[in-house]
């Protein structure tokens, strides 16, 4: 998935931005012919966004690939302890993170989804990080979980 370089990229600070910000993500990796694009959309995954105090993005983005269809308590608690790691390395622990759950095919969004964003935002509050909010990307579409 070719993204445009983090300085780019206008700043997040609102869910509706971070709406726009997932779609454009979602439209860039519609590339079928970029070998990427495959490993990061294919499968059940998670796109994670960390984000500073002015909502500008601070690292590639990350994808988290495999994730089961029924939240993973272990996982996300895992989860959430490295990502307040990061952003206290990249911001002062001042920043936030962002979720996409991507999964394999076309679909509305289920109870597992809901399920999934209330255990990544749970982990992240054990863990002091923000979260700015939790998304569903299904093909260039971008819709807001929590």
């Amino acid at each position: 998935m070719s993204l445009p370089h983090p300085t780019l990229l206008s700043p997040v600070r609102t869910p509706e931005e971070l709406t726009a910000r997932w779609a454009l993500i979602a439209a860039l990796g519609a590339d079928p012919d970029d070998p990427a694009v495959d490993d990061a959309v294919a499968g059940s995954d998670l796109w994670v966004q960390l984000l500073d105090a002015q909502g500008r993005q601070q690292s590639a983005l990350v994808v988290v690939q495999g994730l089961s269809p029924d939240p993973d308590e272990e996982v996300a608690q895992s989860l959430a302890g490295v990502l307040g790691h990061l952003l206290a390395e990249h911001t002062a622990g001042v920043g936030s993170v962002a979720f996409a759950l991507v999964p394999a095919r076309t679909r509305e969004v289920v109870a597992a989804d809901l399920a999934w964003a209330q255990s990544l935002a749970q982990a992240c509050r054990d863990e002091h990080v923000e979260v700015l909010g939790v998304h569903l990307v299904v093909g260039t579409d971008a819709h807001r979980v929590l």
